[in-house]
């Protein structure tokens, strides 16, 4: 199945340029995007959100996961397993940030790749340092929820 990016995304992947920014200053250090050919569909997960702040999670409180498919950037980071760190959502027409240790989604709405290969900075940290510039991604009820068996 071919990934449908965006056209500037593309474009800076089929020209195999690299993020330029500080990497003293970013936790996942010196990030290697993957080149165009190697792009595929992928999938990340996240929790639903606690039932005393449900932001109109329709499965809050519940103990399961939404399933999401994702498009994975980056091939190598510093310390920290790449997978994921800056990701595409093709369904949302999001990019975003995931964190696999907490099943937290945080993304950027309205922001191009432009907008972040001009400063990568705040999206690369953005699971470390808090959300901003985006935000953390609240499930509707058009997202795959998968209940877990264990705890029916």
């Amino acid at each position: 199945m071919a990934v449908i990016l965006p056209d500037d995304l593309q474009a800076f992947l089929h020209r195999r340029e690299r993020l330029r920014y500080d990497t003293s200053f970013c936790e996942p250090g010196q990030i290697e995007l993957l080149p165009l050919d190697r792009i595929t569909l992928g999938e990340v997960w996240i929790e639903p959100r606690w039932k005393s702040d449900p932001q109109g999670d329709p499965h809050a409180g519940e103990k399961g996961y939404y399933f999401f498919p994702a498009v994975n950037l980056v091939s190598e980071a510093e310390g920290y397993k790449p997978e994921f760190i800056l990701l595409w959502l093709p369904n949302e027409q999001l990019y975003g940030t995931w964190d696999d240790e907490h099943y937290k989604l945080f993304v950027f709405p309205g922001v191009t790749w432009a907008d972040i290969a001009a400063d990568p900075r705040p999206y690369l940290v953005a699971q470390w340092e808090g959300p901003e510039p985006g935000v953390e991604f609240v499930p509707n009820a058009a997202h795959c929820f998968r209940p877990d068996p264990l705890h029916e």
